[in-house]
């Protein structure tokens, strides 16, 4: 799901299709989700002078279930709730759970859900729905061992699953907006013991944890024409650090920027996209951006995809970290939503503040969405 555009268009859908046998007959529940298993390892990896304590092969699977009850009113409007459910076990079982509203006006939601501009993200193009060079499901370099993390993202909001309200306006001749807003990065906010009313204006002094105040803005535009598909937008997120312990004293507050740009025709699809953050690590700024294309015959997609992430301060002060990831993914649809996937791909990261590192990663795979 990540790799297309992760709006309001399959709740939309939905709801139109119900009709007023829905609403007398109540809110109808509803499941889908989906699977990804694989296979793969390391065939040749470098960690420099660290110590090389991994092993070269790993099985991995990630499984959601999404819940959805839902039920269009006798007056039109779609109401609903939606739950997505980790399949393994996990610090945060439940994913994303929201409300929603819908119709002619657009759609409001409230609950834990992404930022407004990681919801009408495109990522950079890959044939595969588990791997990829821009924040896959899965996959097996052990570039995280030395550096700051194991992928490149161009999609990540600064509120991730917090409690929020969303709106998106309707689809204006393939144009669409959306705004959302957080009161601080924290969800599953509800009544407990240990959170009096309001709670506390900070929190225990992470840095990551302590942003309030956090609102995103977003527009796309996606439309067909004469053979060909465009996708093309971009959007904001910006917070303010709060007054606790290690919240950053006298850093500008963190602001995150993205864009995106896909063309398609004849089966293929060509796309870029970037995202800009700044203050993500306190005084530290990042930027990932990256390009790819993929080609569908028949049964099969194949595609080749490429992100490059520059991570100051990651590592310390006056510190960069160049992440470069190159993807070979293939994809073959078994029938509908059943796919065989697999990749190669290189993956090299310079560190100012430990090791190098760089391998060439392979794995096999299914996806199953239902």
């Amino acid at each position: 799901m990540k790799h297309i555009l992760l709006g309001t268009t399959a709740l939309v859908a939905a709801g139109l299709m119900a009709g007023p046998a829905a609403a007398q007959q109540g809110v109808q529940l509803g499941l889908g989700g989906y699977y990804f298993g694989a296979a793969g390892g390391n065939i040749d990896e470098d960690f420099d002078d660290a110590p090389d304590d991994v092993r070269d092969y790993a099985f991995k699977q990630d499984l959601e279930v999404h819940v959805r009850g839902e039920a269009t009113l006798d007056n039109g409007l779609t109401v609903g709730a939606r739950v997505e459910i980790e399949g393994q076990q996990s610090g945060d079982q439940i994913d994303e759970v929201f409300a929603y509203f819908s119709g002619g006006f657009g759609e409001i939601r409230f609950g834990d859900d992404d930022d407004a501009y990681a919801q009408l993200c495109y990522l950079v193009p890959t044939a595969s729905g588990a791997f990829g060079a821009d924040s896959p499901f899965l996959n097996f370099s052990n570039a995280g061992v030395v550096g700051y993390g194991a992928t490149n993202g161009t999609c990540y909001g600064l509120s991730d699953n917090s409690t929020k309200l969303i709106y998106f306006t309707p689809s204006f001749g393939g144009f669409q907006l959306a705004a959302s807003f957080a009161p601080e990065n924290t969800e599953d906010r509800r009544n407990t013991l240990g959170v009096f009313g309001t709670a506390p204006d900070n929190d225990d002094g992470s840095v990551r944890g302590g942003i309030e105040n956090i609102w995103s803005l977003a527009a796309t535009y996606a439309t067909e024409l004469n053979g060909f598909s465009v996708a093309i937008g971009g959007g904001g997120a910006f917070g303010k650090y709060e007054s606790g312990p290690g919240a950053c004293p006298g850093v500008d507050d963190p602001k995150y920027y993205n864009a995106y740009a896909q063309v398609g025709f004849a089966g293929w699809t060509i796309g870029g996209a970037t995202e800009i953050r700044n203050n993500a690590v306190c005084d530290g700024d990042s930027v990932v951006y990256g390009a790819g294309a993929t080609y569908g015959f028949e049964a099969w997609t194949v595609g080749l995809g490429w992100t490059r992430g520059e991570y100051d301060n990651v590592q310390g002060p006056d510190t960069e970290d160049t992440y470069d990831i190159i993807q070979f993914t293939a994809a073959y649809a078994l029938g509908p939503g059943v796919t065989v996937d697999a990749l190669v791909g290189y993956n090299k990261y310079d560190s100012d503040g430990r090791d190098d590192y760089d391998g060439i990663e392979a794995g096999i795979g299914f996806g199953i969405n239902f």
